[in-house]
């Protein structure tokens, strides 16, 4: 898959996985943003050796070092990356931090700093490159999500952050899909400064960063589909989805919660499960069972 002639923007792109992300959309064609802050080291964010990476492959390549919190710098950022290419056509919004902190520590300053990051530097990257990718008809936006929007112990706010992206990409894919904007999310695990610590040495050669380069390429691609949750790990690539299992139904007398305790079992994963294509959809369904037992017909 190539993509000469489109301009990507990666936050993030200092190192690990946004690295290798942009350094991968350069091989392929892409004229490349990379986005970072200065935090990583004293002299040199990373983004200068990712640009003379990405210039070695024959790319080329703008460089930002911002904050991505601050809407105001984003917008000036995307506004000067319009006047110079034109467009933006790829976004893939990698940026993140992670600190494990037990519930009874954490402090509103370190939650509201990972939604800061995660949630809300998403957000303003998201909100700036919006109305160009609208009115050229064509978009793909990348929010980058982990493992534990399924639960870790001592990951809270880095949980609910990621968690609050999978709703982003659930809504904003149905604002996009009228004008060509695909919005999907990836789940990635790699070894990176980020991770190693997690990652047992005898693992670690198999979380090499190839299975998520290749997720984001197809997903930033104009074969993508859009509201989509990808994993990609070690070989593995799978799609995840907000399911509800089968409904027990209950009549007023029943529906206490006496009655509920006493069919938690019959309640509990109860098969099959299904998939909904949006909130309204889910609301429709319960609107359905609801008719059927009283014999109201739903068109």
């Amino acid at each position: 898959m190539r993509f000469d002639g489109q301009v990507a923007v990666v936050t993030g792109a200092a190192a690990g996985l946004g690295r290798a992300y942009a350094i991968e959309l350069a091989q392929r064609g892409a004229r490349v943003v990379i986005i970072d802050c200065l935090a990583h080291t004293t002299h040199d964010s990373g983004l200068y050796s990712c640009a003379d990476a990405i210039k070695a492959v024959g790319g080329e390549v703008k460089m930002f070092c911002i904050d991505i919190c601050d809407s105001v710098i984003v917008k000036q950022a995307v506004d000067d990356i319009l006047d110079d290419w034109g467009k933006i056509d790829i976004l893939v919004n990698n940026a993140g931090i992670h600190h494990s902190c037990s519930f009874e520590i954490l402090n509103e300053a370190d939650w509201k700093r990972q939604f800061d990051v995660d949630v809300n530097g998403s957000f303003n990257m998201t909100k700036a490159v919006w109305p160009g990718m609208k009115l050229n008809g064509y978009g793909r936006i990348l929010m980058t999500c982990a493992s534990a929007i399924f639960g870790d112990v001592y990951e809270s706010s880095f949980s609910a952050s990621k968690m609050a992206l999978v709703g982003f990409v659930n809504s904003l894919h149905l604002e996009g899909a009228q004008f060509g904007i695909s919005v999907n999310s990836i789940t990635p695990h790699a070894v990176t400064n980020m991770t190693a610590d997690h990652l047992a040495p005898a693992v670690r050669p198999l979380f090499s960063k190839t299975t998520a380069a290749a997720v984001m390429v197809y997903l930033c691609s104009n074969r993508a589909p859009s509201g989509k949750h990808l994993f990609a790990a070690a070989g593995s690539i799978s799609q995840g989805e907000m399911v509800t299992f089968a409904a027990s139904r209950f009549t007023a007398e029943e529906c206490t919660p006496k009655g509920i305790d006493s069919r938690w079992q019959d309640i509990y994963r109860a098969k099959p499960c299904r998939g909904h294509s949006s909130g309204e959809a889910q609301v429709l369904t319960w609107a359905k069972a609801a008719a059927e037992g009283r014999k109201i017909v739903i068109e």
